[in-house]
């Protein structure tokens, strides 16, 4: 399949430019299991399909528009690319830390070297603006355009689920399934559902008589399982922009949050810390309300953003 799929994006038909539209790359191919970068990506290629106004090429060397993702480019075709006059905007969910570990340090390091080469620098979240600007020496043209997903997979269920759900598809600290794993022990009264990579951790939640382990799913099942939930538990901390959130609030599924990072900045009013959560179990209802009032999460409404840049 990866063979076929190697072939097609180097296909003249695949990698068409288009006179009479704008044509438009992005530097991942979407799997269709992942979140985070990968999540955006799929999400921008699918908005791109019934637009008469754009054209998607899988090659940045046909491209008049391109959207770089963090580190995801070699550095000589970004430099060939400004030389021929594509514009590009540089799209970052990352943040840097003290003593970052090797493989860290240098991420970050090709990151300002590649945003050196942008037209436009697009931070994820207030919170990413925050680490970021500063590290790669301000950069003058810049966006904070949070994260958005598309409505027509992301919708509310006709009544709330029943269980408490947790989505990782990472198994890092960050993710913080130390939190999980101790939730879950000490509501033995509450059902948990679990996607995602949790039997790749150093916890056994398989043993968790409570808990559902379903593993990893295609990125179109994911909504049958959030309507399951009647809240998300998403502990992970300084998570940039976390797509799992904004999925989680459009199918009215209100979260249960680290207050770190960006997620605040995506539920608003739609749940509660992680500090609350004996509240959230009592008010969960009150909270679906406030999901299903939202209107500002829409992938469009995101993409058109990254379109108007200039």
């Amino acid at each position: 399949m990866n063979r076929l799929i190697r072939k097609l994006r180097g296909s003249p038909l695949f990698n068409r430019h288009r006179k009479d539209k704008i044509n438009i790359f992005v530097s991942i191919y979407p799997s269709n299991k992942g979140g985070g970068s990968n999540t955006f990506a799929y999400n921008f290629q699918q908005w791109l399909k019934d637009k008469t106004l754009y054209n998607q090429v899988f090659n940045i060397n046909k491209a008049d528009r391109a959207i770089v993702i963090a580190d995801k480019i070699e550095i000589k075709s970004l430099e060939r690319a400004r030389e021929r006059g594509c514009f590009i905007i540089h799209r970052l969910d990352e943040h840097v830390e003290l003593n970052e570990d090797e493989y860290r340090t240098r991420k970050h390091a090709y990151i300002r070297s590649l945003n050196k080469l942008a037209d436009v620098t697009v931070y994820q979240s207030d919170f990413v603006f925050d680490n970021m600007h500063p590290f790669l020496d301000r950069p003058g043209r810049y966006e904070v355009i949070l994260n958005g997903a598309d409505t027509g997979d992301f919708y509310p269920a006709e009544s709330p689920g029943n269980r408490i759900g947790h989505i990782t598809w990472g198994v890092g600290d960050k993710k913080r399934l130390d939190i999980v794993y101790d939730t879950i022990r000490q509501n033995p009264g509450e059902l948990f559902l679990l996607i995602g990579n949790h039997s790749n951790s150093k916890y056994d939640f398989a043993s968790l008589p409570n808990a559902e382990c379903v593993g990893t799913v295609q990125r179109a099942d994911i909504v049958s399982y959030l309507h399951k939930m009647k809240f998300l538990f998403f502990p992970s901390e300084n998570d940039p922009c976390p797509n799992t959130a904004i999925e989680s609030i459009l199918s009215a599924v209100p979260v249960c949050f680290n207050p770190t990072g960006g997620t605040k900045e995506l539920v608003k009013e739609c749940g509660l810390p992680i500090s609350d959560f004996n509240t959230m179990l009592k008010e969960h209802g009150e909270f679906r309300q406030k999901c299903l009032s939202r209107n500002d999460l829409d992938f469009d409404e995101v993409a058109r953003k990254y379109m108007d840049l200039n």
